[in-house]
């Protein structure tokens, strides 16, 4: 026999060619289509990538050679699939040329199973793929599983297993809920003790129990006649237990509807919550909903207080109060009709209020002032210790948007939800004065916008006898004639220029000795019956400066100062007490 295990292998002519021959050579076709389709997109990407990189003779061979190796990885099971159906196709044929068509059949027997069950056949390579695969896939259903199990205290009370909770102040809470649905009867019912036991325990997917869940199980435990209703609870105070409590809903709602006004946005409710808990409680425990209305809507007792302001007395006190001196004397025993009552003092009342208090929330709406800043700046031209108000501050205002809650009509809190100015506020601005002040200078003292200075002993100096005629005054009066001790100081209202000094004591036409001044603002002011004058002509005075005294000359019935203010040296006369600020009066002065 002539072994033909190196020679290549010949061509088979289509005619001869077996179905084994067929099914290798579409098997080699199929595997090339793969990799030319391969190829084809390859070389497409890796234009792309050159294209978008803009270097393609930079990334081509190095792409390239990642890519095929990325390919090769993969496409390494298949041409190792193609080499073993060519040589397995070589085999049968061999197999039936030396020993006929069922040495073909043993070949192809044997062919089929390395391809399958060889150390490199299909459920090796599957197995190679699909091992780890499949160890991912279950080791992340072992980790979700575990994390899906519930760790929980597994609770036992008095030896008696009930059940699983989140920790111990679920019980705790529980406990203290069936002792007040106990104690509510005020029955010699046994108050039970519970020892309970813990240990953590996997519960798997039992869900724990509620503080109510348990509350019912605890009862079952005791020696009572229980059933299912609603608890009623206040706030925190258990009321009792109904079997329906729609009529209670009902006159609840209509306490409120009492206070409610139909305006926007009230809410109208109660200070504690009112909530039914659906659940088992003693019998003892039930009551009616009549009890329960009557109870609920009810008017209760308490301390209040009145507070004395001026000019109370008790009779005024209990006329106010609508209460008579014993009633009052019974919450305050030392208060009678001859008790001396002082602003301030506290006095005790009852007062009927509902058994359950009702806030009521309006939005208010309303405008509120903003404050204005006030600005210091210093000024030359003012002595030291003087100021003077160059412009009024003016307080802004702001459009504010409030939830105002009552008690009883009394507000108890007030949420403010926006402030929208409307008005920016005018800043006030007060001029603070640095230049050295004489030591005969007037003594320091705000001036305000548009006033002058008081021109008599400073601020507080002589007192107003008679006014300007028009305004309370004489016939032919053009001044204020403004009252003080012989000798006291003048003092010039306002900066500005002597323009006449006269103080030789003369007559001069009933004014005496007088001076004028020439303000810088185009006002004037006038000052007669001096006894001194200690100005002169031409000199520039600043406010405060002493430029006389208080005399008795000219015109005059005792010892005062006439004063007047002018549009002008020769101007028209105006009246004083708009440009001073606020003065005594002496008494009988005529005034309008």
């Amino acid at each position: 026999m002539i072994s033909t295990e190196n020679k290549p292998r010949q061509e088979v002519p289509a005619a001869k060619k077996t179905l084994y021959d067929r099914i290798a050579d579409m098997g080699e076709l199929f595997f090339k289509a793969l990799l030319s389709v391969g190829k084809v997109i390859l070389y497409g990407i890796l234009w792309l990538i050159a294209a978008f990189l803009r270097g393609y003779d930079r990334v081509k061979v190095p792409l390239k050679n990642i890519l095929h190796r990325i390919g090769s990885f993969f496409a390494s099971p298949f041409i190792r699939y193609k080499k073993a159906l060519k040589m397995g196709g070589a085999e049968i044929a061999k197999s039936r040329q030396e020993k006929g068509v069922f040495g073909g059949i043993i070949a192809w027997c044997r062919v089929a199973g390395r391809l399958v069950f060889g150390k490199r056949g299909w459920i090796v390579t599957i197995a190679n793929w699909a091992l780890p695969i499949c160890s991912c896939i279950f080791l992340f259903n072992i980790v979700t599983y575990a994390n899906n199990q519930i760790y929980a205290l597994k609770l036992t009370v008095n030896g008696d297993f009930i059940g699983y909770i989140d920790n111990e102040t679920t019980f705790t809470e529980a406990e203290k809920m069936v002792q007040k649905r106990i104690n509510y009867t005020g029955s010699s019912t046994e108050i039970i003790t519970f020892e309970p036991t813990y240990e953590v325990d996997l519960a798997g997917t039992i869900t724990p129990l509620t503080n109510y869940q348990l509350t019912d199980k605890l009862l079952e435990m005791m020696d009572a006649e229980i059933a299912h209703g609603y608890g009623l609870y206040v706030g925190d105070a258990y009321y009792g237990t109904l079997l329906e409590h729609d009529r209670v809903d009902a006159a609840l709602d209509d306490l409120l509807n009492a206070y409610r006004t139909g305006e926007p946005k009230e809410v109208v409710e109660f200070d504690r919550s009112i909530t039914y808990v659906y659940g088992l409680y003693l019998v003892d425990s039930f009551v009616t909903e009549d009890e329960i209305i009557r109870q609920l809507t009810s008017k209760r007792q308490v301390a209040s207080y009145y507070t004395v302001v001026d000019d109370d007395s008790p009779s005024l006190v209990c006329d106010k109060l609508d209460m008579t001196y014993e009633e009052i004397a019974r919450l305050n025993p030392d208060f009678s009709a001859e008790s001396e009552l002082h602003t301030g003092d506290m006095i005790q009342i009852t007062t009927d209020v509902p058994y359950l208090t009702i806030i009521i929330t309006r939005e208010l709406r309303y405008n509120e002032p903003i404050p204005y800043p006030t600005e210091y700046v210093e000024d030359s031209t003012l002595y030291a210790q003087n100021s003077r108000r160059n412009q009024h501050g003016e307080d802004g205002v702001r459009f504010v948007v409030a939830n105002v809650s009552y008690i009883n009509g009394e507000e108890i809190s007030r949420r403010v939800l926006s402030r929208t100015t409307v008005t920016q506020p005018v800043t006030e601005i007060i001029a603070i004065g640095t230049k050295p002040r004489p030591d005969n200078a007037a003594p320091g003292q705000m001036i305000e916008e548009g006033k002058l200075l008081w021109p008599v002993g400073g601020y507080d100096g002589g007192s107003i006898i008679e006014m300007m005629y028009g305004h309370g005054g004489y016939v032919g009066h053009k001044g204020i004639d403004i009252s003080a001790s012989y000798g006291t100081p003048i003092y010039a209202a306002a900066n500005g220029y002597v323009v006449t000094a006269v103080g030789d004591g003369y007559y001069n036409g009933g004014r005496g000795s007088y001076v004028v001044i020439q303000h810088d603002d185009g006002y004037a002011t006038n000052y007669y019956h001096m006894s001194t004058v200690y100005a002169y002509p031409g000199q520039y005075v600043t406010a405060g400066d002493m430029i006389g005294e208080v005399g008795l000359t000219g015109e005059t019935y005792g010892p005062h100062l006439h004063f007047e203010v002018r549009l002008g040296v020769d101007g028209t006369p105006l009246n004083p007490i708009d440009y001073l600020p606020w003065h005594k009066r002496g008494s009988g002065v005529a005034e309008w």
